[in-house]
């Protein structure tokens, strides 16, 4: 959880999510670290590829990654206030910028009430009256302190958590529709356990406790300025952070969490009220406005029974203490000072920061998760074009034809596993830029106001669980571009939905350094190119290929093909496995296996589509590089950044992805194509041999 409960709910492969880190010799063995100044401010110069950013003093056959990039690596410092530095975070700063001049705009539009431009400027004037919120204190939040207080049988349990979830909150269980993983056409009531506030492994980890060490001060700051004596206020942060550690311990691991025989767990409300005998289910789903439910998916089992545990063995006292830090901690960032001021401190302190953002730039990232869609409709009027969406339209044609013929011709692929292959293929629906003009979000209906910033945040998490309650027995109708910080239209991604069988590109990220309108066909190619070809890649990687393609969870695999893809993919994770990303820190094969399956899938089709579309003919050099080199250094620069130790430690351990300067290379190195592009050969760093390159999609 984050200081708001996030929303996320649907299995989304995606292009970055979160991406950084420092940088590494491609060799396997020692480890290079580059320099992890911080700066003041982004730095200038070109954002997407040039030759300027390689540092050709490199041999590529040795570090293949600092040949391509080096230059603007050694040259890149990590801002104040951001946890790394690359194109992700340079193109998003862009971003920020654009949106921070279109909510300023807003802010003074005096335009009609619901309209995009009236809920972004009044959402941004609430935040920004700092004065205002000083004034209030925590005179807003205390009915629902309150409420924690005087909750102690499992029918007050049941009905603080139902507000705290209505509001946007943080309660301590969350109940929510999701697609149904084996019946894509209906929708499930998901239950799930909340109350923890730190990753799975910062509980635990020797090298995380410097983040519990910072929690529990923060804790007890926040507890004393709650009015708690010193002592007692440092004796409830260490049960607080016990409990957490309690209910953190059995759940699923982030792996864990995206098997889908491991979450699909249905079962009927008696069923699950037997797990959880401590909270009053009934009450519950009524209080959230749910009838006549008559099955509920339990996600991760061992979660809801840690949560029983707790409640039954802790005192009145501390499940009481709990529940209002829950409760403060879940909307402290929405108060003033001294709160505010609080939270941000911690949370500067845990990222490692020089300082924190400005603001008005945290005020635009809330509209951007609040507000998403009246945000980006503003936006995509601005600043994206009809011309942008038609060239990658084209692309992505391209590029899910060279998939199709690739599928057609594939050796290891036997024919009932291929024809299933090909329909996926085929009814993947992939969408350009932000959604089609009935399927945006209507906010309009939402009260926003100028002077009530906690309200204004609480009454679009009740519009938007509402929303999705009411949508429980309906067919399914899948959102597009509304999965915020992710695929909205100004996020800086892609993304691949298994249950949907889709793909979102957004407006954000068809720019440099992914896209350049009438650039080079090598560049284009292997930039957006290849985050086409990743994210179809997703539909067919080791969580992708479970579901069929209607979306649903089936095996559609021959076990002569299962067998085969496990092999090949085995290859991915010996890879990965042995990569260092920090002195005694290796990145996890196994955790990133998809989004590596979906690196090597995205760069090969990309590059194959490249070759089609010349006819195989190489282009003439540009900065004394061949058409293929071009090609994979671009890829190369795509993943050019830098992060903070802590950062690193976090993704290592929780991200999907592997870090940045491994997908800058690691990927290549499985393609023949790049052997020959730059001369590697037998004893050089680079060089894999081709028994050990997988070969997949």
């Amino acid at each position: 959880m984050t200081s708001r409960f996030s929303r996320s709910l649907q299995a989304l492969a995606c292009l970055s999510l979160l991406t950084a880190g420092t940088t590494l010799s491609a060799q396997t063995a020692p480890l290079v670290e580059r320099p992890t100044r911080a700066a003041a401010q982004l730095p200038p110069g070109p954002l997407g590829y040039s030759a300027a950013h390689m540092d050709r003093t490199v041999s590529p056959r040795v570090d293949f990654y600092a040949f391509a990039t080096g230059n603007w690596l050694n040259n890149l410092e990590i801002p104040d206030a951001e946890t790394d530095i690359g194109g992700f975070s340079m193109l998003k700063a862009t971003i920020k910028h654009q949106l921070l001049s279109l909510t300023l705009q807003a802010s003074v539009s005096g335009a009609a009430k619901g309209s995009p431009e009236q809920q972004v400027g009044d959402f941004y004037r609430a935040a920004m009256n700092t004065a205002r919120l000083d004034q209030l204190g925590l005179e807003p939040l205390k009915p629902a302190l309150a409420a924690a207080t005087a909750a102690t049988t499992p029918a007050d349990l049941a009905r603080h958590s139902a507000q705290q979830l209505i509001d946007g909150g943080g309660p301590l269980l969350v109940a929510w529709p999701i697609t149904d993983a084996r019946d894509s056409t209906r929708r499930v009531l998901m239950l799930v356990a909340g109350g923890t506030q730190l990753e799975q492994n910062q509980y635990t980890d020797a090298a995380s406790q410097r983040i519990r060490d910072l929690y529990r001060a923060y804790i007890t700051r926040m507890m004393q300025q709650a009015g708690e004596s010193p002592e007692q206020a440092a004796a409830h942060a260490r049960t607080i952070l016990a409990i957490e550690t309690e209910l953190s311990a059995p759940r699923l691991t982030p792996l864990q969490s995206r098997d889908p025989a491991l979450t699909y767990n249905v079962m009927t409300v008696e069923q699950a009220q037997a797990l959880l005998p401590t909270v009053d289910l009934g009450e519950l789903l009524g209080q959230l406005g749910y009838k006549a439910i008559d099955r509920l998916q339990v996600t991760d089992i061992e979660g809801i029974r840690s949560l029983n545990k707790v409640l039954q063995t802790r005192s009145r006292e501390d499940v009481q203490v709990f529940l209002r830090w829950l409760t403060l901690s879940g909307n402290a960032r929405l108060l003033g000072q001294p709160w505010f001021g609080m939270a941000e401190d911690y949370e500067r302190q845990r990222d490692q920061l020089v300082r924190a953002e400005p603001r008005e730039e945290q005020v635009v990232n809330a509209i951007a998760m609040q507000l998403f869609h009246p945000l980006s409709r503003l936006y995509v009027k601005t600043y994206f074009s009809d011309a942008t969406r038609r060239d990658v339209s084209s692309m992505v044609a391209q590029i899910r034809s060279e998939f199709e013929v690739r599928l057609r011709a594939n050796p290891w692929l036997d024919e009932p596993t291929r024809q299933q292959a090909l329909e996926k293929l085929q009814r993947m629906d992939i969408q350009v830029g932000y959604p089609k003009d009935s399927d945006w979000i209507d906010f309009s209906g939402v009260d926003i106001r100028p002077d009530d910033h906690l309200g204004n945040n609480q009454r679009i998490a009740a519009f938007r669980f509402r929303r999705d309650r009411d949508r429980l027995n309906q067919p399914v109708q899948p959102d597009r571009f509304s999965n915020p910080p992710y695929t909205t239209p100004v996020s800086v991604n892609a993304a691949y939905s298994p249950p949907s069988n889709s793909i979102d590109i957004t407006a954000a990220i068809l720019q440099p350094p992914f896209y350049t309108p009438g650039g080079d066909k090598a560049v284009n190619y292997c930039t957006i190119g290849a985050v086409i070809g990743h994210e179809l890649t997703h539909g067919f990687d080791s969580n992708g290929r479970l579901y069929d393609a209607a979306g649903n969870v089936k095996d559609w695999w021959t076990p002569a093909a299962n067998a085969e893809f496990g092999k090949r993919t085995q290859l991915l994770v010996e890879q990965f496995n042995q990569y260092s990303v920090l002195p005694g820190l290796v990145q996890s094969g196994r955790l990133t296996l998809t989004e590596n399956t979906a690196d090597l899938g995205g760069i090969t089709l990309a590059h194959a589509a490249l070759n089609r579309a010349l006819k195989g003919k190489q282009t003439p050099r540009v900065d004394g590089l061949t058409t293929d080199q071009r090609c994979f250094v671009a890829w190369a620069q795509l993943w050019t950044f830098k992060a903070r130790t802590e950062r690193i430690r976090y993704l290592a351990a929780n991200d999907f992805h592997a870090l940045g300067f491994l997908r800058g290379f690691g990927p290549l190195r499985n393609l023949d194509a790049f052997h020959k592009a730059f001369g590697t050969r037998p004893g050089d760093p680079m060089w894999l041999a081709p028994a050990q390159r997988a070969r997949i999609w």
